[in-house]
Parts: structure tokens; sequence; C-alpha cells
């Protein structure tokens, strides 16, 4: 079975989104529905279901991910031992899927130019954050990137990006008229609930912790994508971070007072564990470029 068709199917069933699949795969968006419909006519199922202008994964396609995403994690896994074996020294780190706010793309661009890194690489994978935890703790990589501290590990965070939590709607919605407004007041309404294995799902607890009340679940969803796609459906209201892809939905954004709606982006990795040289150095670069960022405050 082609590689390639494999990575394609990955990389769409994490975004649900054939415009946004396309851009990060750097292919056209018609090249990706071809090869889509090659590996389900090679499978002899539907992998994806339409839901409004959006995909979702059907539930054998649901199945099937999970296996493909546990078979590129061995491949990522037996690469990484090569790294290390190689002349170069590899920094293996493990992402939340999308924060460009945080600038993190920037300071991995900036380090690996400084004079005397061109020893160094850099491979980054995408990964919830519950997954990179566990990505952590199996030493499949070196650092994660997170939206979330642990509270009962021993892994040292630096904050990287302060980011907020904001609360989708349709244009018609109620609640649509509101710039901004308490959590409380939206309480009444159906929620679209994070998947437990994102790190929004603990923020998305907390808040509610905040409020006292958890709001009735029309459904999980573990993408902003998906999430923004299903509040444009009229499905229910969500919580998510705020991203740019969201102004390709017709949705009402609404900023939040509560102060639990703060949340950061954090590099971590283990106390107890020594990094590589090149690992130390780069958590050093990273320290002084967000010196004076302030996550010691925020302990989701």
């Amino acid at each position: 079975m082609n590689y390639n068709l494999l990575y394609y199917f990955k990389v769409l069933g994490e975004t649900e989104h054939y415009g946004r699949a396309s851009q990060m795969l750097h292919i056209e968006q018609p090249s990706l529905s071809q090869s889509i419909k090659r590996l389900e006519n090679e499978l002899g199922v539907a992998l994806f279901e339409k839901r409004g202008r959006n995909v979702t994964l059907t539930e054998p396609g649901r199945a099937f991910h999970q296996q493909i995403d546990r078979a590129f994690e061995a491949i990522d896994a037996a690469a990484l031992e090569l790294y290390r074996k190689a002349e170069l020294e590899t920094i293996t780190i493990s992402s939340v899927h999308s924060h460009p706010k945080s600038g993190f793309s920037s300071y991995v661009t900036q380090f690996l130019g400084l004079p005397g890194n061109a020893h160094i690489k850099i491979s980054i994978f995408e990964r919830h954050t519950q997954q990179s935890f566990d990505a952590l703790r199996n030493q499949s990589c070196d650092l994660i990137v997170c939206s979330g501290k642990h509270d009962t590990d021993d892994l040292v965070y630096h904050p990287l990006s302060r980011r907020r939590v904001i609360l989708l709607v349709p244009p018609e919605h109620p609640l649509a008229a509101r710039e901004e407004l308490d959590l409380r007041e939206a309480l009444p309404y159906k929620f679209i609930y994070p998947s437990p294995i994102t790190g929004m799902r603990t923020i998305f607890e907390k808040l509610f912790a905040e409020c006292n009340a958890l709001p009735p679940m029309a459904m999980e969803a573990e993408s902003v994508n998906f999430t923004a796609s299903l509040v444009a459906d009229h499905v229910g209201i969500a919580l998510s971070p705020d991203a740019e892809q969201l102004d390709m939905y017709r949705i009402k954004k609404i900023n939040l007072t509560n102060q639990a709606s703060i949340f950061y982006h954090y590099l971590a990795y283990p106390g107890a564990r020594p990094l590589s040289l090149a690992a130390r150095q780069f958590v050093s670069f990273i320290v002084g470029q967000t010196t004076g960022l302030r996550g010691d405050r925020e302990d989701v």
C-alpha cells in the first residue's frame, strides 16, 4: 500500500478539512481528494463522510486512523533511533497541532541559523497534548510543546506563548450579539466538548469548574476545524483557542471574561532525565527568547 496515501489519510483524519490538510501537505486539494478516493477503493470501505463543507471520519475510518497513527509513531521512533546514531545531533519534539501565534517555528529557525548549530537537526511531530505526554514518557521524543501542565509529573515547563480561549456560536445564536461574556451565561446551551485526549479538554473543564457547573453535551470533537464546522452547522456551541483558521467558518467569536480563559503553551521535558547537549542549548535559547512571559500563574 502506498506510503503517501496513508500519510495523506493520517493528516486529513487529524484536520477533517480538505483545505487545511492540503495546505499542510503542500498539495492541491483535488489531488488530495483523488488520493483519498484511491485509498478508499483499495480498502473497499468509506473512510470519510461529508458534514456540511467539511468531512468527518466514518466509524471504520476512525478505527483505521488510530491504527495508522500508531504505525507512524513506530516509524517516527525508528527514525529517531537512526538519528541518534548518526553524526548529526537531533532534537526530537512532539508538539500540539496548531499554535501559529506562539512563534515557535520562528524560534526553531532562529536557533538552527545560529553560528555553530549547523550540526543540529530538529524533527517536530504533531500530536495532541496527551499523546505528547505519552511520547515523552516513552522516550520517543526529547521535548514537547503542550497546552497545559500536569500537576503530578516531574516535568520542567517553560512558557512559550500566552493564548486565549473564546466561545464559538452560530451567527443566529441568541448569544451572537455579544462581544464578550461570562461563561456562566452560556451554561443553558448544548456544548461540543473537546475530546479527552486533547489539552483543550483540561482547559474546558477548568473553565467550567470556575462556573461550578457543566453544560449539556451535544457531542465530542478532537480538532479545532471540526469543532468550528459543527458550530457552523448548529450542532452546538463550543470553546476554542483563538486561531486564524476559525475565520473560514460562518461562526461568531465571543471573548470570555473568565480568568481561566487565559492559557499558555509550554516547552517541557523531564527534570530527572538528562538532556543531550543540543537539547539543553535549545532550551536555553527558548528561555532567553521568552524571558518576561509569565506562565507560572497558569496551572492547567
